[in-house]
């Protein structure tokens, strides 16, 4: 039996009209990517219908991963960190005498990838489906409360269009004191305190780390636009044809 579509899928499931499918289906032939990250990226589906439609039309659980409180360590040792980030999957429990490994993904589809984890892990491979960036959430959250990863992986940079470090390690974020404020000396009058501009990414980073994830994905949207629009103007002067373009984004 053939494989439906995700946009089929959603469509089937009422969460996705034809001419929404259509106009993202033209952003995918003219930009390429995953048909599911452009829709959510196009605010057609929120991440949360697009989970929960998948789940009921491919018959594979959704799992809510803010309420999973632990991985145990073992189970977390079956997939390296890197491929976890890399293929947005987070390891979640082992059956069968350690010859089941039941994951959340966030592409159930990608057949290429559970081959991969099949192989990496010599295990039986269970997908539950769960969003890129609640992944990405839970992933931080029991990865680091375990102390599974080193202090590579959690110092870290997110830096603006102008390349100015907005956020360097997680720390920055998970409630770290600031440093104590210093008194001007006695014998000088203390100078008046010049405003101080706040901007959405350095509330974030000085929020929690949901107000980092927010900022981050806010940056990323600003990213992805800029980058459209270099792209069409390096195809306007005959730099690269748009074909040329997709073929090296499929790769």
């Amino acid at each position: 039996m053939a494989q439906i579509k995700l946009g089929e899928l959603l469509i089937k499931a009422n969460v996705l009209q034809e001419s929404q499918l259509k106009a993202a289906l033209a952003e995918q032939a003219k930009w390429g990517g995953k048909l599911g990250e452009i829709l959510v990226r196009m605010s057609l589906v929120s991440e949360d219908i697009l989970v929960r439609a998948l789940s009921k039309q491919l018959n594979i659980p959704a799992v809510n991963l803010d309420a999973v409180q632990m991985v145990p360590p073992h189970v977390r040792a079956k997939v390296p960190a890197q491929t976890a980030r890399d293929f947005a999957v987070l390891p979640l429990q082992l059956r069968d005498d350690g010859k089941t490994l039941v994951v959340a993904v966030a592409d159930p589809l990608n057949v290429r990838h559970l081959d991969e984890l099949r192989a990496i892990t010599r295990c039986r491979i269970v997908p539950n489906v769960a969003g890129r960036t609640s992944i990405a959430r839970a992933f931080a959250r029991l990865y680091e409360e375990g102390g599974e990863l080193g202090e590579a992986d959690t110092n870290f940079k997110v830096m603006d269009a102008q390349g100015r470090t907005l956020v360097k390690n997680m720390k920055d974020v998970d409630g770290a004191p600031p440093p104590a404020p210093q008194q001007p000396p006695a014998a000088r009058p203390a100078a008046a305190r010049p405003a101080s501009v706040e901007t959405p990414a350095v509330r974030a980073a000085s929020g929690s780390p949901a107000e980092l994830l927010k900022t981050v994905e806010e940056v990323q949207r600003k990213e992805v636009a800029a980058l459209k629009a270099m792209v069409e103007l390096l195809i306007e002067k005959g730099i690269f044809t748009r074909e040329e373009y997709i073929a090296k984004v499929k790769r």
